[in-house]
């Protein structure tokens, strides 16, 4: 420690010596490092970070699955029930969805954000209460009245933390709805779905033969019960099902399997940030290479100094010692640095744009910086400090004694062949900055030709709007139907407004796969809404692909269609 403690100050001393060497150095070690470390916080966030619930590595979603390859974890109130019997090897399965609902009375009205969950929901991710209970199996049945839980945040800002609300009634999409529970703050669902308000029961027939699809669902693993044990359940129960309900609800192709609940959210994300983090390393090769370049020119000129030190009884080993003291404590000062720039600097792009990521919440809000981040900090400063200050240190301590001293000029070739180290180095670098500047230019290229594609439909100008009708009074096709042509008589009215219309669904950004009847066609085989749109009612059979959507067009609504 003695030792280490005197290479420290000498260290310290050179490098306050030589300002803009330091200044240098230290930059591109910054840069290099900060890059890395903002990837990394977000795989962290995203890859390596458990689920925020209790026993994460058993919670699993059941998903379909077509020979033998898992799926989408999109399920029907048929299917949840079928998974539901599997009490082999799932404890508990949950419905839930997200919804909104018009909170208040008369016009004064806010529509929020809920979640329409299953009783078991609550049990399959085990949230702390402040108060209360969740729902019981009796109030998750058709029609059995109306209960609530309600959000941390939405007991202490709407309802002022009120103590007594356990019993009372709100007014939700103009129904009255008991307040049975709250949840306590720690529950955070913002890694799975948007943070709901409230929670509502789904309210779901046990009996029920309904194949549309248009909810997801959370599952946890009996205590004991392996993924790969569960998996092999699943699909032996495929047949059960198919049984059931015939090749309309399934083919023999298709079959029922299970993942765990983090890799059905981060499976799409995984490929992009990997290559991400192996782009961010190039660009870390690239800073070493520089440093190590500067450390081999220092040196250089350090010749008799290193040559004096040797005479003096110095080893070879003490020698590289003090070298890659030197070399670490450089890579050390733009590890820290780096992280303090990587981590905001990430949080400053999220800010703008998340690129889809799952698991970042909002503008980038559940980026954290945890003892994993700085463990990769850490280990990857040593790391650079070696990778970059070795070589220096192995060309600087078997340097000529004789030649050096003898030699009273301080110059240094600069030919090939008398710096065949730093001419590789330079070598390493172009090739890199090639590799990384060619790989820019073809995503660059990708995403112009991407922006150009003619999706078929015109975009200018035109704006959404979502809405929410629920409640009884949209039970029948027609209340939804009248609502839909009074919306549009009033919008079209406003100054500037060209044309106006109403759908389900924004085209290319998601749906619902629900069964419909064709107009003079039996019901035989299966008829099931595919791709990113799907309309309710009465179809045409003439259809044209968008893309990977089929647009389909409806020419009338049928009532429970």
């Amino acid at each position: 420690m003695e030792t280490l403690n005197k290479d420290i100050k000498h260290a310290w001393r050179m490098f306050r010596e030589n300002k803009l060497f330091t200044a240098t150095a230290v930059a591109a070690l910054t840069l290099g490092i900060g890059v890395n470390i903002a990837i990394f916080s977000v795989v962290n966030a995203v890859l390596l970070k458990p689920v925020p619930f209790p026993d994460p590595d058993t919670l699993v979603q059941v998903v379909n699955a077509n020979n033998g390859v898992a799926g989408g974890p999109a399920s029907s109130p048929a299917k949840y029930m079928h998974w539901r019997a599997q009490t082999d090897v799932l404890e508990s399965v949950a419905a839930a969805r997200n919804q909104s609902l018009n909170y208040g009375q008369g016009e004064l009205l806010e529509s929020i954000a809920a979640g329409q969950v299953s009783a078991e929901y609550f049990d399959v991710l085990r949230p702390p209460l402040v108060m209360g209970r969740w729902f019981t199996p009796a109030e998750d049945l058709p029609n059995a009245g109306y209960t609530v839980i309600l959000s941390y945040n939405f007991w202490t800002q709407r309802l002022n933390s009120d103590p007594d609300v356990l019993g009372k009634s709100i007014t939700l999409s103009g129904n009255p709805y008991t307040v049975v529970g709250v949840v306590a703050r720690e529950f955070d669902v913002r890694d799975i779905s948007p943070p709901p308000e409230i929670w509502v029961p789904f309210q779901l027939d046990p009996n029920t033969v309904d194949q549309g699809h248009f909810f997801t669902n959370v599952a946890r693993l009996k205590p004991g019960v392996s993924l790969e044990q569960a998996q092999a359940k699943l699909l032996a129960s495929s047949s059960a099902f198919r049984d059931r309900f015939g090749l309309a609800a399934m083919d023999e192709t298709e079959g029922f399997t299970a993942i765990t609940l983090q890799e059905s959210l981060v499976s799409e994300a995984r490929p992009a940030l990997l290559v991400a983090l192996g782009a961010v390393g190039f660009v870390l090769l690239i800073a070493c290479a520089n440093v190590a370049n500067l450390l081999l020119i220092r040196a250089t000129g350090r010749r008799r100094e290193l040559a004096v030190r040797v005479a003096l009884g110095a080893g070879r080993w003490r020698i590289m010692r003090q070298l890659l003291t030197e070399s670490l404590m450089l890579s050390l000062a733009g590890g820290a640095l780096g992280l303090v720039a990587g981590y905001v600097g990430m949080r400053a792009l999220l800010t703008v744009n998340t690129a889809d990521l799952p698991r970042l919440g909002d503008a980038g809000s559940l980026l954290g910086m945890d003892w994993r981040v700085v463990l990769f900090t850490v280990a990857l400063s040593i790391a650079t400090g070696i990778v970059f200050g070795l070589i220096p240190a192995l060309v600087a301590s078997r340097a000529d004694l004789n030649a050096v001293m003898k030699d009273s000029s301080s110059r240094s070739g600069s030919g090939f062949r008398q710096n065949k180290t730093r001419s590789a180095l330079v070598l390493v670098e172009v090739g890199l900055s090639v590799v990384l500047l060619v790989g820019a230019a073809l995503l660059i290229r990708t995403s112009l030709a991407l922006s150009t594609v003619n999706p078929g439909y015109t975009t200018e100008n035109v704006l959404v709007m979502y809405t929410s009708l629920s409640g009884p009074r949209y039970q029948k096709a027609e209340a939804v139907a009248q609502t839909a042509r009074l919306t549009l008589e009033r919008v079209r009215q406003i100054p500037g407004v060209e044309a106006a219309s109403m759908t389900c669904c924004v085209p290319l950004q998601g749906g619902y796969g629900l069964p419909f009847n064709i107009v003079g066609r039996t019901n035989e085989g299966r008829f099931t809404g595919g791709g990113s749109i799907h309309l309710l009612g009465r179809w045409r059979s003439r259809c044209r692909w968008l893309g990977a959507a089929r647009l389909c067009a409806a020419n009338a609504c049928q009532e429970g269609g």
